[in-house]
């Protein structure tokens, strides 16, 4: 390259801007999943953490606080896809964190990829999160072995997708 030759980008932001997206999704989260200021302020707290220091994995720690939340809070609907939606969020965010340098610029473009993986994750968990939180509502589940057979085959469907995604690219 010579002194006058540029390289130009589609739309960018700052490594900022998904800091202050993590401080965001976890601030509207414990608001939203916590019943009790003091585990809303642990999560918020835990998140700027995660901010400050991404290799702690603090934000993890709000996602508990979630859940503390949840369960004080008892079933809902709702919040139960809320926090699918914030904990997937969360995990999006996190490590992207890990993986974006200090003062880089992320094309907007190059998390087109990441985004549309949300959306399809999203599409398939907020329908199951939906009929497994009315099954338990209206007690459609009477048998424990149904849960244990729902999570062997929620496994198995994973392995099975996992071993087909990494066979060879031609």
């Amino acid at each position: 390259m010579r002194a006058n030759d540029t390289v130009t980008t589609g739309a960018a932001v700052s490594w900022l801007a998904l800091r202050v997206a993590l401080v965001v999704v976890v601030g509207a989260g414990a608001v939203t999943l916590t019943p009790l200021v003091g585990w809303s302020v642990a999560a918020v707290l835990l998140g700027v953490l995660a901010v400050v220091l991404p290799q702690s994995f603090a934000a993890w720690g709000s996602v508990a606080c979630f859940a503390i939340g949840m369960l004080i809070a008892g079933p809902d609907p709702g919040r139960a896809m809320i926090a699918v939606l914030v904990v997937h969020l969360i995990h999006i965010l996190t490590t992207l964190i890990l993986v974006v340098p200090v003062r880089a610029r992320i094309v907007l473009r190059a998390l087109r990829p990441t985004a549309l993986r949300f959306l399809v994750v999203q599409a398939i968990a907020q329908p199951l999160t939906l009929l497994v939180m009315l099954g338990s509502a209206r007690e459609i589940v009477e048998a424990p072995w149904v849960v244990v057979a729902g999570a062997a085959a929620l496994v198995t469907l994973t392995v099975v997708l996992i071993v087909g995604s990494t066979g060879e690219e031609k």
